[in-house]
């Protein structure tokens, strides 16, 4: 079973561009891997998901903390989420220019995801 997620970042003006993740939008596997990622990456990898129809997984970071990378579906365009708080997926997920992940989950609350404690609202 997939935990869907929506998976975004902060643009320069404040707003927000997200893309569809199908696979693992849990906080305690998202979270990690969205934190081992530079704004630049998550940038890029929103871009290609929208390219090519979504994001089907990020992988979990390596054990030096690197990000483990991701898959891209490759059936068409999707068009994006601009909206944020909305969470039209059981989670959705921004990282914020600064480099902090935060998420929104089932009952419309957002947390920042803290690499010492997971999360805190």
């Amino acid at each position: 079973m997939a935990t869907r997620s929506t998976i975004g970042y902060e643009t320069a003006d404040g707003d927000y561009v997200g893309v569809y993740c199908h696979y693992d939008g849990y906080p305690s596997h998202m979270g990690p891997a969205l934190h081992a990622m530079l704004h630049a990456d998550v940038v890029i990898m929103v871009s290609k998901g929208l390219a090519g129809g979504g994001i089907r997984t990020v992988f979990s970071p390596d054990n030096e903390g690197r990000h483990g990378g991701y898959e891209v579906f490759n059936d068409g365009s999707r068009d994006p989420d601009t909206e944020w708080p909305r969470r039209p997926e059981e989670y959705a997920y921004r990282k914020r220019w600064d480099g902090r992940v935060e998420f929104i989950d089932s009952t419309n609350n957002v947390y920042e995801w803290l690499p010492e404690i997971g999360y805190q609202d």
